[in-house]
């Protein structure tokens, strides 16, 4: 009706729109037909009847489209220093207008900061923005943009956030005994984003590599990294002071251990 465009006369389409037609069930009903709708479609609509006087009804087509994330405004993956703060962004356009949920793909509760003296997470945010006013390393995980508005299927896109912190060091047990002959294993746990560089060093300043005497093995979780070594054969040269040093762009931490005999 926005356009006054004549569509059909009884049984004849006049439209060359190839995509309408026109059906009948006897002189009572009467159905117009619309094949791959389009957002231009939507709109008001009118059937006539010319009798005298002329009567006629109205009916509005509502065109609801699916949700679409805009890559123009969404963010991407993303890299922040520990305490610093982050804006995520999340742009999806439909109709209705989609509701965007924010959550952690991990199914963790996300951290909402603290305030109150208190600190407050959700399994969810809605809205177009996650804000964490300060982040930690607990924040390190991938977040997941979600928009829906009803109409099927709802879309996702998944953000990285990488939270970037100078190596820290744990050593679980700083002074280790053992017998001469026995094998022995010295651990060092570890907290770096980036993944550091990591090595062992005994006291003497020499570094010890893999070989038929020394077993270095590592085990990763996200930024938590567990590096172990394997001394096989005890020597009384074995005997003494070892450090596990892990370095990344941010700065360097060492972890000292001693070793003496039972």
């Amino acid at each position: 009706m926005d356009s006054q465009t004549l569509l059909s006369i009884h049984g004849h389409v006049i439209t060359r729109d190839t995509r309408i037609r026109v059906s009948h069930n006897g002189d009572r009903q009467w159905f117009l037909h619309i094949k791959d709708v389009r957002l231009e479609d939507e709109g008001f609509y009118m059937c006539q009847i010319n009798t005298e006087p002329m009567v006629s009804q109205e009916g509005y087509l509502d065109v609801l489209i699916p949700p679409s994330i805009q890559e123009e405004g969404t963010s991407s993956d993303t890299v922040v220093e520990e305490h610093s703060k982050i804006s995520l962004a999340c742009r999806a356009s439909g109709d209705p207008p989609p509701l965007i949920t924010w959550r952690r793909e991990d199914g963790k509760k996300i951290n909402l900061g603290s305030y109150g003296g208190k600190k407050h997470t959700e399994l969810k945010v809605e809205g177009e923005f996650l804000n964490i006013t300060q982040v930690t390393r607990e924040d390190m995980a991938a977040y997941l943009c979600i928009a829906s508005n009803g109409v099927q299927p709802a879309v996702s896109k998944r953000v990285l956030l990488q939270v970037n912190f100078k190596p820290k060091i744990r050593v679980p047990t700083q002074l280790v005994g053992a017998l001469a002959g026995s094998d022995v294993t010295l651990e060092c746990r570890v907290e770096a984003s980036p993944r550091p560089l990591t090595s062992w060093l005994r006291g003497d300043g020499v570094m010890l590599l893999n070989n038929r005497r020394y077993e270095l093995s590592e085990r990763t979780d996200t930024y938590r990294l567990e590096m172990a070594i394997r001394i096989r054969e005890l020597g009384p040269e074995d005997f003494g002071s070892y450090k596990c040093v892990a370095k990344n762009t941010l700065g360097d931490k060492e972890g000292f251990i001693r070793l003496y005999r039972e």
